[in-house]
C-alpha cells in the first residue's frame, strides 16, 4: 500500500505548482476501488491539509483505459484537468505529443529525487535514456 501511495503522490505532485497558484486542483483518476481509493485518499488528505481544494474527477472501469479516453476528450475540448493519475508508459505518449508542463523547479526545490521510490527512479532513468533529459513533467500546466 505504501508503494501505491508513493506512486500516487508522484503523479499528483506533478501538478502542485498549478494547484498552489489556483488554490484548487481537479484530479482525474481511475483509482476508484478498495486499496486504490484508500491510497488516493491519503494523497487527497495531504493536499487538502496544505490548503488546496481537491476537486475529484474519478473515471471508473477499464483499468485506466476509460480514464485515458476521458482525458483525450477533455484535452481535445480544451478543458484538461489540472492533474491526471496515469501509468508510466502513458506518460511517454503525452510527452511525445508535447502536452506536458514543466515542474522541474518545484521538483528540485522540494527534493523529489530524495523521496521517490526506487521503481519511480528506475522509470525516470528510462525516460532519460529515451528523451535525453531528466525532467519532471506535468500534464495540464
Amino acid at each position: 500500500m505504501k508503494t501505491i501511495a508513493n506512486m500516487a503522490a508522484l503523479a499528483l505532485c506533478f501538478s502542485s505548482a498549478q494547484a498552489v497558484a489556483e488554490n484548487s486542483v481537479e484530479v482525474m483518476h481511475f483509482w476508484t476501488s478498495g486499496g486504490e481509493a484508500a491510497a488516493l485518499g491519503v494523497i487527497r488528505d495531504k493536499v487538502v491539509e496544505d490548503g488546496v481544494a481537491w476537486e475529484d474527477a474519478p473515471v471508473a472501469g477499464g483499468g485506466g483505459d476509460q480514464a485515458k479516453t476521458a482525458l483525450q476528450a477533455r484535452i481535445a475540448a480544451g478543458d484538461p484537468p489540472a492533474a491526471m493519475l496515469m501509468l508510466g508508459q502513458n506518460i511517454i505518449d503525452w510527452a511525445n505529443e508535447g502536452l506536458l508542463g514543466d515542474v522541474n523547479n518545484v521538483a528540485e526545490a522540494e527534493g523529489w529525487d530524495d523521496v521517490l521510490p526506487q521503481a519511480v527512479k528506475d522509470f525516470k532513468e528510462r525516460l532519460i535514456y529515451r528523451f535525453g533529459c531528466a525532467d519532471f513533467r506535468a500534464i495540464g500546466l
